[in-house]
């Protein structure tokens, strides 16, 4: 199976599947919260313990180049505890994540706090169409073309998706592993495409601007289940050029959490 990133000298070096849509010489926000995050789970990986909140700060873009991890543990209770990642190239830091993990407890939920069992109906409806591969098989790209990477890999089952009208819904899988050799878990498919959420719900400025995400909040009430995630994302915009992405975010059997990322204003890819 394809992978994203391959290790060598203890360092993971990016595959030309792991490029992002701004162009082939940095790699997509997902593969490095995907990566983050597998190195994260090889520290708590409990049957008794979940990842609730992943959080993601993107300080550069990260070069399609050798990748050195390094973590700490920043509390390790056995109710709760506080990992962080980071991946540095030459020195230099790039990004950094942090992992909130707790513990769980069979409770009785009363009836008013229980949650649908299922999605919302018109996202049912969606799933059940033939996938299409990467965001360029879109019909709805506005005639954008957008070059090979990880975006172009994805299988979509759209939703709604509208590339660069500021809000965007589809299904999504991850087709490949994130580290060459190891299945990915469910965490590992949630963190990398997470990401997507500023894709679905790029807002479009222009011919030559968009938005790009300086960081990614995942808050998580329970993992997924099966392949496909459902990304229901939208972009709230001011003038003065921040915004920011709101995202639900659903398997086959309902909500599973949720996705916030702090954006600025960028040119778009190409330009």
């Amino acid at each position: 199976m394809k992978s994203l990133f391959v290790v060598e000298n203890n360092h993971y070096l990016p595959t030309e599947h792991a490029a992002s849509p701004w162009g082939p010489v940095t790699i997509h926000g997902g593969a490095s919260a995907g990566l983050m995050t597998a190195l994260m789970e090889e520290q708590f990986h409990s049957e008794s313990m979940q990842l609730v909140r992943l959080t993601v700060d993107l300080f550069r873009p990260v070069p399609m180049a050798a990748l050195e991890p390094r973590g700490r543990v920043i509390r390790d209770g056995k109710r709760i505890k506080l990992l962080e990642m980071s991946l540095f190239h030459e020195g230099l830091e790039i990004c950094r994540s942090h992992g909130l993990i707790i513990e769980k407890q069979d409770i009785v939920l009363p009836p008013a706090a229980q949650l649908p069992t299922a999605p919302p109906q018109h996202l049912v409806e969606a799933f059940k169409q033939s996938e299409v591969i990467g965001i360029n098989a879109l019909d709805s790209n506005g005639g954008v073309e957008f070059p090979p990477g990880l975006h172009n890999l994805i299988p979509l089952k759209p939703v709604s998706l509208n590339i660069g009208e500021g809000r965007g819904c589809s299904w999504v899988r991850l087709p490949l592993n994130v580290r060459e050799g190891i299945a990915n878990s469910p965490l590992v498919n949630i963190a990398t495409l997470a990401d997507f959420a500023n894709g679905f719900a790029q807002l479009h400025l222009s011919a030559e601007q968009g938005f790009i995400n300086a960081d990614l909040t995942l808050n998580l009430h329970r993992l997924p289940v099966g392949d496909w995630i459902a990304i229901d994302a939208r972009t709230l915009a001011q003038p003065h050029g921040i915004s920011m992405v709101e995202t639900v975010l659903y398997d086959q059997q309902g909500m599973i959490g949720r996705v916030s990322q702090s954006n600025l204003t960028m040119k778009t890819h190409g330009n």
